[in-house]
């Protein structure tokens, strides 16, 4: 507060009221007019083009997904089969191992 004289207002106001330049103000945006509302109806071949367009891409992403899932699955079996072979392995050797100790 050391470069202001005292606390007061000084009767002007920083903010002038701008009513006046708010009704001039254009945002750019033009309203839409009747012909360029108008959206043509498509024919029926086209709309049957775009659900074959829709449903090959709803067949595609499941593919994809299809693909991924079964990956996956491969590697959780691929590991089980692993872990079981290990498993019985060891296993052997522990079982023959205590036949001859106590033969």
């Amino acid at each position: 507060m050391a470069y202001f004289k005292s606390n007061e207002q000084n009767g002007e106001n920083p903010y002038p009221e701008t009513g006046a330049a708010e009704a001039d103000y254009d945002d750019g945006f033009d309203d839409l007019q009747e012909e360029e509302q108008y959206v043509p109806e498509l024919s029926p071949e086209e709309k049957a083009e775009r659900t074959k367009g829709r449903v090959r891409l709803a067949m595609g992403a499941g593919n994809l997904f299809g693909v991924i899932a079964g990956a996956v699955l491969i590697m959780v079996l691929l590991t089980l089969i692993f872990s079981i072979i290990h498993f019985v392995v060891n296993d052997m050797g522990r079982s023959f191992s205590l036949f001859q100790t106590n033969f």
